[in-house]
């Protein structure tokens, strides 16, 4: 297969010698020839996937990885460029030609030899391809116009998976209401893809099995356990603090467990459950309370393993494959879901069943071969095409290696645009949760999204998660509302293919079980939670004269005395080539504020950085030559106790797009002149803290942020809020989501609140909006249909006076969809009037709303959820 990095950087490449041509042409002219011969390379690379699976393909492995190497260079020569001329003209691509400093001239002829270089190693891989393919293609197919359209149907949830399992989930939920014994430990036993999880979730998800138990904590456990963390995921599921757990001990968190849990009854989950469990297993079930009635289900592919844990004969479940009828309603449901799940003709729906008999009844690679025929339409030159790959793939394949070959067909078959940020996942760990934010900054940064059809680089980044999901590549995890997709996990079958596939393509250097290697080739490393990185101290060595090549570094809770991220030898200055860099530290003593400070001093100078993320830095300011980093799109900083101030220079960052500062309870104020990052489109900004009137006398400069989409801030005082309401959300008209915490305001009796009731000016495009700890007896007037006549999406969280909507609230129609009500206490308004109120509304979430009338279901601490196909309700919808 085509190396994916190098289709995607390749068009990035020319697309950016095309558009900024004039100024580069000025400079040398070398990069005429480098963008006319990289040109005749693309239609080498399509005619190239095109024989992926015919003869040639060692051939083509070869000039790929060649290619591949080519193609980073000359991005490289192109972003050396860029920085020289924000050097030399203070950020103004001007005139390059008329500066002659020694420097300068120094610096071009370096740059001429590079690039003559670069085209003279094109002519020879050119030569090498023409004797194995045919003349580059003039026109480009149709398949190839296809393969750039991004799918765009309804996300497909958990809903698709669920075909043919209603009488295992009967079996299974029995077991679980009838049990009067102490803790019963069920399990759920079967091959990868058969769909264990799917039935696990399915049966935690059914009302009567919620309203059986106090408590329903569903983890997944993964071969690399550790107790420490697998008791802090379980903690925190029962919404205890985070950060009331960071210092505890495994001692004192299983304690905290056993507390938690008390006499009531539970239900556990350990989710994909490996051979290790000894090492575990007996500690934690001490603080599981034999409770009549309490159950325990795990789910491995290991009987045995179900067995040691003190599963039964009566109590192991086998799920069997799926029968032809329910394989077929899967596969319709997925590959059809453009067309309601209906077949389109006769002709297709024949290939397409025996398509399905190719998957030999296995869940997950029914789903994969789905997702892959998804995009394929009505064509039935393209249904054919897949099933003769499928019949060359799948023919000698034994039932367990079957969803393998499956995968890597569906991985063929995704367009270019996709592998390289599919092949991102190879690098996290097993049942890693990933939020969209964070995998979309990661891909922006490397370069694989760029701006489509008027849609920004975020959007379309989202599209492409989106169409993982679809494709059934990624399992999307909704919102509160099951919306939008928040955040996704890849299985770990899947993973296995990835990781496989990026090892062949040297996406990222690993060994035959997964672990990364960092050398002084390494392009992409990620260490999360004190993951193994072989050979740290062959890379950025302070005598090696080898420059890094690394574009990524992802570390997520990588403790000091490791000494990987900030290994002495791991020097940043020494990692000029940075697009990435995530890093996110456990929570650690102020005495290692001096190696950090210096650390983050490395960090600036790392000048080709697209995102950076930082997490837990105990420092108390950052460098002012962080506005050196020019080329910044994205900057999230977190859990930085100390931080008092941000420095001025972070407003020179001109490309920020997303700028997110949460729990930074020293900060005092934002930077002066913030409204200069005009093209911010997203803005998160909560420290958590007691803040100064320096920040009410700034945050009216937000309202020259007029590309801004996103908005989350707290409201402390009356200035303040007057401040933020009239001078800022008033005049942002592409608002689309705002959430406003009035966590840390000041109550100053009636009158004071009375004037929140007028401030806030119609918002006409705000789809979502999230109130939390408003302090008036009633919503605020401007929160009625008349002034946020787009609003789809309402939450009120925490408000402990508030006892009722305003009468502006219920004058007219909402074209609210989804509504949430958390932790009002004093609430006494009747259920029927908001459905009356809001004819569109199709999901509510309630949790400690003792005094809502009428409401159809027990709201306890736990969300109590309203559906309306499920509803019932006398004059509701």
């Amino acid at each position: 297969m085509v190396d994916a990095v190098v289709g995607v950087l390749l068009d990035k490449l020319l697309a950016l010698l095309v558009r900024e041509g004039q100024q580069l042409l000025e400079f040398d002219s070398q990069f005429d020839k480098l963008k006319d011969e990289l040109g005749y390379m693309q239609g080498y690379i399509k005619e190239a996937d095109r024989m992926r699976r015919k003869e040639g393909r060692h051939i083509l492995k070869l000039v790929t990885r060649d290619l591949r190497e080519l193609v980073y260079d000359a991005e490289d020569v192109i972003a050396d460029c860029y920085i020289e001329f924000m050097k030399q003209h203070d950020g103004y691509l001007l005139n390059i030609v008329s500066c002659c400093s020694p420097r300068l001239l120094k610096f071009r002829l370096k740059i001429s030899k590079r690039l003559k270089k670069i085209n003279q190693r094109i002519e020879a891989i050119q030569e090498r391809m023409k004797s194995y393919l045919s003349a580059a293609p003039s026109t480009i197919t149709s398949r190839e116009k296809e393969s750039t359209t991004l799918l765009r149907y309804p996300i497909l949830l958990e809903e698709a998976d669920i075909v043919g399992l209603e009488d295992d989930a009967s079996k299974v939920e029995k077991w679980i209401l009838e049990s009067q014994e102490p803790s019963t430990i069920i399990g759920i036993v079967g091959m990868g893809g058969i769909g264990k999880t799917t039935l696990a979730r399915k049966i935690c998800n059914r009302n009567w099995i919620k309203n059986s138990f106090k408590h329903m904590i569903s983890v997944t456990v993964s071969q690399n356990c550790e107790l420490e963390d697998l008791l802090k995921s379980m903690l925190i599921k029962m919404n205890v603090d985070e950060k009331s757990l960071r210092k505890k001990e495994v001692v004192e968190l299983l304690e905290k467990l056993k507390e938690e849990l008390g006499d009531e009854k539970y239900l556990v989950v350990l989710d994909d459950v490996w051979g290790n469990e000894r090492s575990w297993w007996d500690s934690l079930k001490s603080a599981l309370p034999r409770n009549l009635g309490c159950c325990v289900i795990i789910t491995t592919r290991n009987e045995n393993v179900a067995r040691t844990m003190g599963a039964i004969e009566k109590h192991i479940h086998r799920p069997k494959i799926l029968s032809d009828d329910d394989s077929w309603s899967l596969f319709s449901k997925i590959a059809f879901a453009w067309n309601g799940g209906k077949y389109p003709n006769s002709d297709v729906a024949s290939l397409g069943k025996e398509i399905v008999a190719r998957c030999k009844g296995l869940p997950l690679a029914i789903r994969v071969v789905g997702g892959m025929m998804l995009g394929k339409g009505d064509s039935v030159s393209e249904w054919r095409r897949i099933l003769e790959h499928l019949k060359e793939a799948l023919a000698e394949e034994k039932t367990g290696e079957l969803v393998m070959s499956s995968l890597e067909l569906s991985y063929e078959e995704l367009p270019t645009y996709l592998k390289p940020c599919f092949l991102c996942f190879s690098m996290l760990p097993e049942d890693y949760v990933i939020h969209v934010d964070n995998i979309v900054c990661w891909w922006i940064g490397e370069g694989f999204v760029s701006e489509t059809n008027g849609r920004t680089t975020f959007e379309t980044g989202k599209e492409y998660l989106v169409e993982l999901c679809n494709r059934c590549l990624l399992i999307g995890e909704p919102d509160v509302f099951e919306r939008n997709i928040e955040s996704v996990r890849i299985h770990d079958l899947v993973r296995d293919m990835a990781i496989k596939i990026a090892r062949d393509v040297n996406f990222t250097i690993l060994d035959e079980r997964g672990t990364q290697e960092l050398s002084a080739e390494s392009r992409r490393v990620s260490i999360i939670d004190n993951g193994v990185i072989k050979n740290v101290e062959r890379t950025g060595a302070r005598n090696s004269k080898t420059e890094s090549k690394l574009r990524t570094l992802w570390g997520v809770g990588v403790h000091m005395e490791k000494e990987v991220i900030l290994n002495k030898n791991l020097e940043l200055r020494k990692l000029k080539r940075l697009r990435v860099l995530t890093a996110t530290f456990p929570y650690r003593k102020n005495q290692e504020q001096i190696i950090m400070k210096d650390w983050l001093y490395g960090i600036t100078s790392l000048l080709n950085l697209v995102s950076l993320s930082l997490e837990h830095c105990m420092v108390e300011q950052l460098p002012d030559s962080i506005g050196n980093l020019h080329n910044l799109q994205f900057f999230d900083l977190g859990g930085f106790d100390n931080l008092k101030m941000l420095p001025s220079t972070i407003t020179k960052l001109d490309k920020l797009i997303f700028f997110r500062i949460i729990g930074c309870p020293s900060l005092t104020c934002m930077p002066e002149e913030i409204g200069r990052l005009s093209k911010l489109e997203r803005l998160d900004w909560r420290p958590y803290a007691n803040r100064s009137q320096k920040i009410a006398s700034r945050i009216g400069q937000l309202k020259n942020l007029g590309q801004l989409n996103v908005l989350r801030v707290e409201i402390e005082n009356q200035n303040y809020l007057q401040e933020l309401i009239l001078n800022v959300l008033s005049e942002l008209k592409h608002l689309l989501r705002v959430e406003i915490s009035f966590y840390a305001y000041r109550y100053e009796g009636d009158a004071s609140v009375s004037k929140l009731n007028h401030l806030l000016w119609p918002l006409q495009c705000l789809e979502e909006l999230t109130l939390t700890s408003y302090p008036g007896e009633s919503t605020p007037v401007w929160l009625s249909p008349t002034s946020l006549p787009n609003l789809k999406i309402l939450c009120i969280d925490h408000g402990n006076r508030l006892r009722y909507m305003s009468p502006k609230f219920w004058e007219g129609n909402w074209k609210i969809e989804g509504l949430c009500l958390i932790n009002l206490y004093e609430l006494e308004e009747e259920w029927i009037m908001f459905l009356r109120a809001m004819p569109s509304l199709r999901m509510v979430r309630v949790r400690n709303c003792p005094r809502l009338k009428s409401f159809p279901l027990y709201v306890t601490q736990d969300d109590a959820i309203w559906r309306k196909e499920d509803d019932n309700t006398p004059g509701g919808h």
